[in-house]
């Protein structure tokens, strides 16, 4: 580890003499959606990098190489052994997860958070070893509530993407929506609209009982029940914001 360190250190030295652009590290679950969106982020000015953390798994077919924890995991190895990580640069590191509920299971909301809060248990321990901080992206029921708050506000529950999917159909431009298509460029106009929207609907549930405007250890549970639901605005919000400034 020690001379891991010193390597990054001079790397970040060498960074420091030179203007460079923030670096944007997203890792997802999902090999399609997410990555068709986000790879559309390279900016001029910010670079965005997107991985799926199993190529191989989709839908129904997720193993468990895409659960929480090995996303964090995936999340750990990228940061230590492929990227030069400097928050001080702008430098941000995400993990995307779909809060998708199995309903077959008899406790899913309590399942769910346990997931979650490992996931999340890890990040903090990395972080007091490495001073650096893995963002999670959570969507209530899946990214796509990100897609529809481009149109539409709805605080509406929606127990699975199936019935999403709908809504999105129904009250979008994304007729016979599919998740291996990219929206990018149709939707992208609509940003501002859906930055306002997910933050209107952060504050709707908060203002229900739930604390859920930062997440931590302790309110997981809390933003598993809160459907409708992501954070996926911050994200967005910020590589935009860098896009302006730089």
């Amino acid at each position: 580890m020690g001379i891991k360190r010193n390597i990054g250190e001079i790397s970040r030295e060498k960074r420091r003499k030179r203007k460079v652009k923030p670096l944007i590290l997203i890792v997802s679950e999902g090999k399609d959606t997410e990555i068709n969106y986000f790879k559309q982020f390279n900016y001029k000015y910010v670079n965005v990098d997107v991985k799926p953390v199993d190529k191989n798994s989709t839908g129904k077919n997720k193993s468990r190489k895409t659960d929480p924890v090995n996303l964090v995991d995936k999340a750990i190895d990228y940061i230590d052994n492929k990227y030069d990580i400097n928050e001080e640069d702008g430098d941000k590191v995400w993990c995307l997860m779909d809060v998708d509920l199995n309903y077959n299971n008899p406790n899913p909301v309590e399942s769910r958070a346990q997931e979650f809060q490992r996931a999340y248990k890890k990040i903090e321990d990395y972080k007091k070893e490495s001073s650096i901080k893995i963002n999670l992206g959570l969507s209530n029921p899946c990214f796509e509530i990100w897609y529809l708050m481009h149109y539409k506000y709805t605080t509406a529950n929606f127990k699975n993407y199936d019935a999403l999917k709908e809504k999105i159909e129904k009250d979008t431009p994304l007729k016979e929506y599919e998740k291996n298509k990219s929206i990018y460029s149709i939707i992208h106009e609509q940003t501002s609209i859906a930055l306002m929207n997910c933050e209107r609907l952060r504050k709707y549930q908060e203002e229900s009982g739930k604390g859920i405007l930062d997440i931590n250890l302790n309110n997981i549970k809390d933003i598993i029940k809160s459907n409708p639901y992501t954070n996926i605005d911050l994200l967005v919000g910020y590589i935009e914001e860098l896009n302006q400034k730089w």
